[in-house]
């Protein structure tokens, strides 16, 4: 299941209640959205594909695993 910035506007609450939902059901889901709501999803999810733009040319992906990406944030906040 792909859910694209389904969680932007709805209360931290109701996405988590979905997202409790969709593993009840053992769906496989792709989620895209914004950084500033990662913290949402990320007791759901296993990898994080992060997509940067820096210089607005060219799309740059990099993939973490969730483990990695705790890390890095760890590391960038402290």
């Amino acid at each position: 299941m792909v859910i694209d910035e389904a969680f932007g506007r709805g209360s931290d609450e109701s996405a988590q209640y979905g997202l409790r939902l969709f593993s009840q059901l053992n769906l496989q889901l792709l989620i895209v959205t914004p950084l500033q709501k990662i913290h949402i999803i990320e007791p759901f999810v296993s990898s994080v594909g992060f997509v940067h733009n820096e210089e607005g040319k060219a799309s740059k992906l990099r993939n973490l695993s969730i483990e990695e990406y705790r890390t890095e944030k760890a590391r960038m906040s402290g």
